[in-house]
């Protein structure tokens, strides 16, 4: 474990300018006799020159198609010949990348940046100057912008839409890249309908397997150390399938109040079953798990760490499972294996009744998810808000046979909300979600309505890599044989 939490770890800084204040951890690369790239010193450069372009691709990313993987050499060759000569294969190339990475990419007189699947990599622009970066606070130090007006009433929409809290920053979504100079953003995905849709159910479950299996083989080639965080849940339970090969290489961990059951709120009592859907599994299937109870062992964050996540993150989420991952794994080589991006295949903003996908019903999800009791004048702020944000995106154009719903929980939720919970957690380990590649999204999103709202895909490769843990509750303290017993032998 580092001794020092870290400021803007994993980050970077890319301008035409030079900049004087720049985090004690950064060095820089000069390109084009133009561009400044600074970056976090304990991060692997991937940058490519040829005559007058370059391609930066900045963070952990490894390319696994469907007919083949390059590695990052050949991918950084494939993505700047393609970018000038045949744009379309640029983009369908990007659809196969994972990891967590935004590329940046163009020549002395235009520069487009495309952030990664879900834009975990996140990354922030000012209309003020040609400068982006990966934390809203780099830019801050630099510029000192003012608050935005709504940043006390309305705190949620800080980190909504391309909204930070300061007047002059704004951030990058997934699926939308965003000129340099002009300060544009332009949709790239989805470019025709889902190409996936009429495949067979064997087919797209196999590809599924590939593109995940593909991303963590890269990622358990490395000289690394794993957690996963064990829920009750079935995104957790995908993975703890899916790594079945590994699983001696992970570390396993479930967060809860107490050892027991503890029914005294909502959150409790979610978290207890956790705890005892958790401790059903263990009781079958050995592995290295540790229970941390913010309650029984109540630990804190120290004041270093406080001032790290100020300036880390503006979303901060989850912050009190650092000190327990702090003290239970003291490494600066940990990676956390996420699964929370499944929720995009699963119709979140419509799953009780479906939705036409129109521009009203993404205003209405907005606004429910914003508002707040307390705020006066919220609806007009609000409905101003969102239609900035539509004008300047045209966000409801050329979404072909895709659900705008889908869309705005894939770019808007997790686009920015999810990215914050990484940031908060980076002072103590990186993130790897295999869930961040655009096909594999693109094939949850295949699925019909029905199925996609009642987990089918997860369900499926459960059965398909680990079978017997389909038979442990999914967000239910009971078994499959005990939810059988009451509903179809109806014995209470």
């Amino acid at each position: 474990m580092l001794s020092k939490p870290p400021i803007y770890p994993f980050g970077y800084i890319f301008s035409d300018e030079v900049i004087e204040t720049v985090p004690e951890n950064y060095d820089y690369i000069m390109l084009l006799e133009k561009y400044y790239y600074y970056y976090d010193e304990s991060m692997t450069t991937n940058i490519l020159e040829k005559q007058d372009y370059f391609i930066i691709i900045h963070g952990d990313f490894v390319h696994v198609g469907i007919n083949s993987e390059m590695s990052k050499q050949v991918l950084l060759n494939h993505l700047l010949i393609s970018y000038e000569k045949n744009y379309d294969e640029f983009l369908d190339t990007l659809d196969f990348i994972g990891g967590r990475f935004v590329v940046i990419v163009g020549n002395r007189e235009t520069v487009n940046i495309y952030p990664d699947a879900t834009n975990t990599r996140s990354t922030y622009y000012t209309t003020k100057k040609n400068i982006v970066a990966s934390h809203a606070f780099i830019l801050q130090d630099i510029f000192k912008f003012d608050r935005v007006d709504f940043f006390s009433t309305l705190p949620s929409a800080t980190n909504a839409l391309l909204n930070t809290p300061f007047k002059g920053i704004k951030s990058l979504i997934p699926n939308h890249y965003f000129n340099f100079y002009s300060k544009k953003h332009k949709r790239f995905f989805p470019r025709k309908n889902n190409k996936y849709s009429e495949l067979s159910e064997e087919k797209k479950l196999e590809l599924l397997e590939h593109f995940l299996k593909g991303q963590l083989d890269y990622f358990f080639s490395e000289d690394t150390n794993f957690i996963l965080s064990l829920t009750g849940g079935g995104d957790s339970r995908v993975f703890l399938a899916l790594t079945r090969s590994y699983m001696d290489r992970i570390h396993y961990f479930t967060y809860a109040t107490t050892d027991g059951t503890d029914n005294s709120t909502f959150t409790s009592s979610t978290l207890s079953m956790d705890y005892n859907i958790v401790k059903t599994i263990l009781k079958d299937i050995p592995i290295n798990h540790t229970f941390f109870f913010y309650k029984d062992d109540n630990k804190h964050l120290t004041t270093a760490e406080e001032q790290a996540l100020i300036k880390n993150t503006i979303g901060r989420h989850s912050a009190f499972l650092i000190p327990y991952l702090r003290d239970m794994y003291p490494t600066d080589n940990l990676k956390h294996i996420r699964g929370n991006l499944m929720e995009i295949g699963e119709t979140f903003y419509f799953k009780k009744d479906y939705q036409n996908s129109n521009i009203k019903n993404a205003r209405k999800v907005f606004k429910n998810e914003h508002r707040t009791e307390s705020a006066h004048n919220q609806e007009k702020t609000l409905d101003e808000m969102f239609n900035e944000y539509i004008s300047e995106i045209q966000y409801d154009q050329n979404l072909f046979d895709y659900h705008i719903l889908d869309m705005q929980y894939w770019e808007l939720r997790m686009g920015r909300w999810h990215t914050e919970i990484l940031n908060t957690h980076d002072i103590v380990c990186d993130t790897i979600n295999p869930f961040n590649h655009r096909a594999v999204i693109d094939l949850s999103l295949s699925y019909s309505y029905p199925k996609r709202r009642s987990r089918y895909f997860q369900y499926e490769l459960i059965n398909r890599n680990y079978p017997v843990l389909n038979f442990y509750g999914l967000n239910n303290n009971k078994n499959l044989y005990e939810q059988f017993r009451d509903t179809i032998l109806n014995l209470k």
